[in-house]
């Protein structure tokens, strides 16, 4: 239990409290023997009562304070153990969106890695398309040269001419 002084020194309790300067100043005015003749033994008696009464008040104010000390701590560990449980909600919630994230980070990593080694097959698979139609265009002109029917020499620039197109048309739609 805590205890509040009421006046900071001896001294000043002796000039503040009222109880004291009453008989106090009847002890020295009269002395002991002149003051008990003095004083009036209803006066004492109802002066003690009304410390008993301020006692009591006193105490049960000390007690109502201390009965709302107490709800007041209960209630601090509820939110205490509610702040507490939010704290580790927030901290699993943290933890999640982290591993999320990382898991977001490897995925676009590795469909960036995919289409790296994607490309650089596209790239190579053009490669070849592209040497086929070169061998393709030379063996036409060779054929051209030799003396060829022109009509086969114009059905094989077609399919050529066909042949490049469709190569273009895959190389667009892959590129974009």
């Amino acid at each position: 239990m805590k205890v509040v002084d009421k006046y900071q020194s001896f001294a000043e309790h002796l000039f503040e409290d009222k109880h004291v300067r009453k008989y106090g100043m009847m002890l020295v005015k009269h002395g002991f023997k002149g003051a008990a003749k003095r004083v009036n033994p209803v006066a004492i008696y109802a002066d003690a009562a009304l410390s008993v009464i301020s006692a009591f008040n006193s105490y049960f104010e000390y007690a109502r304070e201390r009965e709302i000390t107490k709800q007041i701590l209960a209630q601090n560990k509820r939110i205490e153990a509610e702040l507490k449980s939010q704290l580790e909600i927030m901290n699993i919630k943290y933890e999640t969106a982290l591993a999320l994230g990382d898991e977001r980070i490897k995925e676009l990593s590795d469909k960036a890695k995919l289409s790296e080694l994607q490309m650089k097959n596209f790239i190579v698979q053009i490669g070849k398309q592209v040497n086929i139609a070169k061998t393709m265009q030379t063996c036409i002109r060779h054929e051209r040269e030799n003396g060829c029917s022109f009509k086969q020499l114009q059905d094989l620039q077609g399919n050529l001419d066909h042949y490049l197109r469709s190569c273009l048309m895959i190389l667009m739609e892959n590129v974009e």
